[in-house]
């Protein structure tokens, strides 16, 4: 851990994984914080990922595929609450998604299909495994995504539409034969929900292939958001849909979750769309709020709502509107919960503005971030002459010398 503050100094990069000794910001810091980077959530993600990354490198698929199973079937997590068993497949997946994406963004189809056949031969020595199948579905899924978004590599655009079919297409293949419920599997429940992009009528099935993924696995938070971006008029459902859904969905995990699943729902579309606070119920969102970080009350967590409230839903708003509302939640919760920072969390977080990027440029992207939005949202105080500093205790004003 170490304390920076709006003054950030020019001190080296520490190396991922390599503990600091806790270092006192300057006296006169008008923002006095804890960092922990990298955070428990980071370290955790490419840990699994690693490891998936190491078994498929080694071509031992029968150890991936058993622990994959093992962290499924436990619905293991990460402490950002992301599936274990995601993070594995992920990193079994990385060297081939990545080695695509450079052919796809060459404009190389040949390459492209050559990767990809290159799984044909694992498909027929372990044919009825379920994990190894569902890695290469989504190898298929993202390797259509990858043609769908890619620029113009010389390529027709015909020809990325027809690659992106005929991937999504193997997808779909896969995805028949391997049910969800039969094999209590969420992987494959995201299988079946990824492949609504070539789906010619995705409305009839949105609400229903994802409340099979939500039972599936209803302590992660993540299915409950991507569903909401699904719901947004610009993909597969309507203003109406998602704030019935929303609701629906609340009501359905509520044993874990209180009021948490409506947030979950509209934090997906509303970091995609602000046409979503048309239909937002801000009372019952920030009663989600509130829920999420009662019933997971981790450093994590309330960084993440932080930047999602104070940064990507956050910024100069109307008095008295809906947006308002939301955007002030970031009082309450740097209050309340927010002790330390978390920097690859606020650098994760969506833009505020369509187009916007994230300055990498930074030495430190995330705690600049952070920081910025810390000190936008206090700005009266600050500019008083007063301090925050972050603690174990909560969050204190101090007034200057």
């Amino acid at each position: 851990m170490r304390a920076v503050s709006a003054r950030l100094s020019s001190r080296p990069a520490v190396p991922v994984g390599t503990s600091v000794a806790p270092t006192p910001a300057p006296r006169h810091a008008p923002v006095d914080i804890p960092v922990c980077d990298p955070g428990p959530d980071a370290l955790a993600c490419e840990t699994l990922r690693a490891r998936g990354q190491f078994l498929a490198r080694q071509d031992d698929w029968e150890q991936l595929a058993k622990e994959i199973a093992t962290a499924e079937a436990a619905r293991q997590q990460t402490p950002g609450l992301h599936s274990a068993a995601s993070m594995l497949a992920e990193g079994a997946r990385r060297d081939m998604t990545t080695a695509i994406a450079e052919a796809v963004a060459r404009g190389k189809p040949r390459e492209v299909q050559a990767a990809v056949a290159a799984l044909e031969p694992l498909l027929a020595e372990m044919p009825a495994c379920p994990v190894i199948a569902q890695i290469i579905a989504m190898v298929h899924v993202e390797t259509a995504r990858a043609w769908r978004a890619a620029p113009d590599t010389g390529l027709p655009a015909s020809d990325r539409q027809t690659a992106f079919a005929r991937h999504m297409a193997a997808a779909t293949r896969l995805n028949d034969r391997f049910d969800p419920f039969e094999h209590q599997s969420p992987l494959w429940a995201v299988v079946r929900c990824s492949v609504l992009e070539a789906d010619p009528a995705p409305q009839d099935r949105v609400a229903d292939d994802f409340e099979d993924l939500i039972d599936l696995d209803p302590g992660n938070p993540w299915h409950m958001w991507q569903f909401g971006k699904a719901l947004r008029p610009a993909r597969f459902g309507s203003w109406e849909q998602l704030d019935a859904q929303a609701r629906r969905t609340a009501a359905r995990t509520g044993d874990l979750w209180g009021s948490g699943g409506y947030a979950w729902i509209y934090l997906g579309a509303l970091c995609e769309e602000a046409g979503a606070f048309a239909r937002l119920d801000a009372e019952l969102f920030v009663e989600g709020l509130h829920d999420i970080l009662t019933h997971h009350p981790t450093q994590d967590m309330a960084n993440r709502m932080a930047a999602l409230v104070g940064h990507t839903l956050g910024g100069p708003t109307r008095a008295g509107s809906t947006r308002r509302r939301v955007a002030d939640c970031l009082g309450w919760i740097a209050q309340d919960h927010l002790r330390e920072l978390h920097p690859q969390v606020w650098a994760e977080a969506p833009e505020r503005s369509p187009g916007a990027r994230l300055d990498c440029s930074a030495a430190k992207p995330g705690e600049v971030r952070a920081l910025d939005c810390l000190t936008e949202f206090y700005a009266p105080a600050l500019e008083a002459g007063r301090r925050l500093h972050f603690g174990p205790d909560g969050m204190r004003m101090i007034k200057g010398d």
